[in-house]
């Protein structure tokens, strides 16, 4: 039994999840996103109730796994918005069908082996409800260009959250962050 647990630890780290929080309805426009999340945390695009960011995708998911994901309104993951089984697809896209800003993203396993254990990862050892919650780390511009926030000051990210709100491409990110950019993706 407790190699079947770390088998699935394993498996579920070697293919962690990306969430993305998207300014335009239909998961289009600029993003913020979380790379390679582990199930039941939180990506947090908010702490308050204004994100800017109106869908959520999931999305680099194994098509063998099952998942739920799920956004959240109301500061982190306070309120659930909208949840969307995955049924074998890499990538669901949770539309704004509900009031809110999305300010947070996540996704549970529906397999019952995997929905077995309910504890919270390394993030949160404590037990309890888990809340455990990471910042995004990544942030795309609606021409692809994509940039490694991951240990900016919060002032440096809302700073390029500011150009990627008016839909601007990379021309228009001051030169400092040049090396923060990487090949684009999809």
């Amino acid at each position: 039994m407790h190699f079947s647990t770390l088998l699935l630890t394993l498996a579920a780290t070697a293919s962690a999840i990306d969430i993305r929080g998207w300014t335009g309805n239909s998961c289009i426009g600029s993003y913020t996103a979380c790379t390679g999340v582990n199930p039941n945390i939180c990506c947090e695009f908010s702490q308050s109730s204004s994100s800017n960011r109106v869908s959520i995708s999931v999305t680099a998911i194994p098509r063998s796994w099952r998942i739920q994901g799920n956004s959240w309104t109301g500061g982190r993951c306070r309120y659930i918005a909208t949840s969307l089984n995955s049924d074998g697809a890499s990538e669901i896209c949770l539309s704004y069908t509900s009031r809110g800003d999305r300010t947070g993203g996540s996704y549970t396993f529906l397999s019952r082996k995997r929905a077995e254990d309910e504890s919270c990862p390394a993030e949160q050892p404590d037990g309890g409800k888990c809340e455990a919650s990471v910042k995004p780390d990544i942030l795309g511009l609606e021409d692809g260009t994509v940039y490694n926030i991951a240990g900016l000051t919060d002032e440096k990210v809302e700073e390029l959250e500011s150009i990627a709100m008016t839909g601007a491409g990379a021309d228009a990110v001051p030169a400092e962050f040049e090396v923060l950019s990487r090949p684009t993706q999809a």
